[in-house]
């Protein structure tokens, strides 16, 4: 099963998501942030801190169709989030629609569930410039690519879960 679950930020999604994922036995946190500064390596550590020994942490900022497949003893992996690791592909100018792929096809062949977190960032003004109005609309369409194979979708708004499928 295929849970996508999205909101702006600070919405609750992560606690939501973390709910659901405790439900589960063995579970599995793949976080696809990387420590590029310092408020960077302050949220981590939150992070890391909230979620204490309740998961067993992969750290994986690009190839999360790898991580997947190579982590397939866990009950559910919990994925925290398209939007760090699209932007993680925008910054090593690696080739997006490929890894879309990669991750899009690995979803369909899982034998576990997984919990997905991504923002809606289409509810903002249109950005001023060029490469965010790029970002924007990319992770626009990889979530809906996620959320047409997802067998559930939930939005986060101000705390409170709305399931849209």
């Amino acid at each position: 099963m295929v849970t996508l679950i999205t909101g702006g930020i600070k919405s609750g999604k992560t606690d939501f998501a973390t709910k659901l994922a405790l439900k589960y036995t063995n579970r599995a946190y793949l976080a696809t942030a990387e420590p590029i500064d310092e408020e960077m390596v302050k949220r981590i550590n939150k992070h890391k801190a909230e979620r204490g020994n309740l998961f067993h942490t992969i750290e994986e900022p690009i190839n999360i169709h790898k991580a997947l497949k190579n982590n397939s003893d866990f009950e559910v992996i919990l994925i925290d989030c398209m939007t760090t690791w699209l932007a993680n592909l925008f910054h090593y100018q690696k080739d997006i629609e490929e890894y879309t792929t990669y991750l899009l096809q690995t979803m369909g062949s899982l034998n576990f569930d997984i919990i997905i977190i991504t923002n809606e960032v289409g509810f903002g003004v249109i950005p001023a410039d060029s490469m965010t109005r790029k970002y924007v609309d990319t992770l626009g369409i990889l979530n809906q690519k996620i959320a047409a194979l997802a067998d559930e979708c939930y939005l986060l708004v101000s705390g409170i879960p709305i399931k849209i499928k």
